[in-house]
């Protein structure tokens, strides 16, 4: 929730960087509209495919060049999701074509930037590694870096697994010399060949060599580190760099124009809804989630409605169980107040939209950072986590029945609602950049 805050600031110049993904860009978005509208001058560094988006909020555009962009790599390739689903073989190629590869030249482009634009302050999102040659260097050289975590905060800690194994946390002995080991072998063994990537990228842009792991590196050398959730999704950590603060999920703005479907109406008679949805990126094959789910819960006295993210739906249409309402998109700000369940494949933003209705979740996810983001549902108490991307008809009919019929994951899913309604994630990042520039 955006609370505005009425007073007068001395306005202040921005740079803002994302990965070429729009759940890395969208938050990011939102930032830039409110930075604008509070009267500060903003550039906005990211893919050319997001221009016209950039455009709406007030901000000045700069277009990754065309050697490093990534886009078409991350979002308009469908190969890649076969590719992020061969375990440490595709987040390494990930690693390497995505956020690590791209690095020389998004900081050779934004130091060409900040030329001609003194910014006070410099915000990346979780991914974006273009501007750490600057959190490496003097500090006395470079404006402040401030990063919004838009993705399961990724940093190491002696209370987690590393990221990717999607290992519930803990505290005790056991748990934390098994945290150590993996932690150890990740850095040294199984990453061991990315992060000499990463220090040859750096050392290309005539940066000092890091110590330490890549993945926990933002944490560690930027001036603030805002997590774009708030503490009851994430693990607890006794070892949380200082730098990090929970502001609370960037929801996606409030639909402005929506025409309801003709079955509409169905949503308030009495039967269970259930939602269905594998996001905007990982959709290319809908055989993994969708028609599945589709097909679990054709016996079952329930509403279902699912949602393609974007692909045609109509040749999903031939043979649709009579209680499946199949659409492209519906706005999730309509429909989720009128949702019991969500199944998702774990997109972060969807996720934490769902929480922020009180809806609890069945989650199959295994590419990019969805594991994570299952493991934290369960968790959190608030769903079930299907382990797989690519569950049976049967095994998600048990998990909706399951969180149907135990009232305490959604008990659980109001309490985080209720946190998220408390907070102010655009106010609390607008306060943090004021307070670190002023």
């Amino acid at each position: 929730m955006e609370r505005r805050r009425h007073r007068v600031v001395t306005p202040r110049r921005f740079v803002l960087c994302t990965t070429p993904a729009q759940g890395h860009t969208a938050p990011l978005l939102a930032v830039a509209r409110r930075l604008v509208a509070d009267g500060h001058e903003v550039v906005f560094f990211t893919t050319s495919h997001y221009a016209e988006k950039v455009a709406g909020t007030g901000a000045r555009f700069v277009p990754f060049d065309a050697s490093y962009d990534a886009h078409d790599l991350m979002v308009a390739n469908p190969e890649r999701e076969t590719s992020s689903r061969r375990g440490v073989r595709g987040v390494k190629d990930d690693l390497r074509r995505i956020f690590v590869g791209p690095l020389p030249g998004q900081y050779a482009d934004l130091r060409r930037i900040l030329d001609g634009f003194p910014a006070d302050a410099i915000v990346v999102d979780t991914m974006f590694l273009g501007a750490l040659p600057l959190a490496l260097g003097p500090r006395s050289e470079r404006p402040i870096l401030a990063c919004v975590g838009v993705m399961p905060y990724a940093g190491r800690s002696r209370d987690t697994a590393p990221f990717g194994v999607a290992l519930q946390p803990g505290s005790g002995p056991a748990r934390r010399l098994r945290n150590a080991v993996m932690n150890w072998a990740t850095e040294h063994v199984v990453l061991r060949d990315i992060q000499r990537l990463a220090q040859r990228c750096l050392a290309e842009t005539g940066s000092p060599r890091f110590e330490g792991y890549l993945i926990d590196l933002s944490a560690q050398v930027v001036d603030v580190y805002l997590q774009a959730c708030v503490a009851g999704f994430e693990y607890p950590r006794s070892d949380l760099a200082p730098t990090v603060h929970y502001v609370g999920p960037i929801l996606a703005p409030p639909s402005s124009v929506f025409e309801p479907p003709p079955w509409w109406g169905e949503l308030d008679q009495g039967r269970p809804v259930i939602h269905v949805t594998q996001g905007t990126l990982d959709n290319a094959d809908l055989g993994r989630l969708l028609r599945p789910a589709m097909a679990a819960l054709a016996g079952d006295d329930v509403l279902v409605v699912a949602t393609t993210g974007g692909p045609d739906p109509e040749p999903l249409r031939a043979g649709l169980p009579a209680n499946v309402r199949l659409e492209r998109f519906v706005p999730h700000d309509r429909l989720l107040p009128h949702v019991d369940v969500m199944i998702t494949n774990g997109g972060y933003g969807g996720v934490q939209q769902a929480l922020a209705n009180g809806v609890p979740l069945v989650v199959a996810g295994d590419s990019e950072d969805k594991p994570e983001v299952a493991a934290r549902v369960r968790w959190s108490g608030t769903g079930v986590d299907l382990r797989t991307g690519k569950p049976s008809p049967p095994a998600i009919a048990r998990a909706v029945r399951r969180v149907l019929a135990r009232p305490g994951y959604r008990e659980r899913a109001r309490d985080l609602q209720a946190e998220i309604a408390a907070s102010d994630p655009l106010g609390a990042i607008s306060d943090a950049l004021m307070a670190m520039t002023s």
